[in-house]
């Protein structure tokens, strides 16, 4: 195994901890501040950790579906909030 592909599985325990916990920006930092690396190198490393275990993988698969839920429910509020505002201003003239 080269030394590059050895390397890009063995993530810093912190970054480890941060994917467990379903935290994939901070395990990116964390890669990124152990090794001196760019976001996309670290983003990477990460990935390919996360490819590596089936288990992980499917648990951000989760996270990520959680959050974009989180994220469509938010914005629909946001829009009937927007519309009755509207609806108010329109009715107020």
């Amino acid at each position: 195994m080269s030394n590059k592909a050895r390397r890009s599985t063995d993530l810093p325990k912190a970054a480890v901890e941060a994917l467990r916990r379903g935290n994939l920006i901070e395990a990116i930092k964390v890669v990124r501040q152990e090794r001196n690396i760019g976001f996309k190198e670290a983003k990477e490393v990460v990935e390919i950790h996360i490819a590596s275990q089936p288990a992980l993988k499917k648990k951000m698969d989760k996270v990520l579906v959680t959050a974009q839920q989180k994220f469509v429910r938010w914005m629909v509020g946001f829009l009937v909030f927007a519309v009755g505002v509207v609806l108010l201003v329109m009715l107020g003239r």
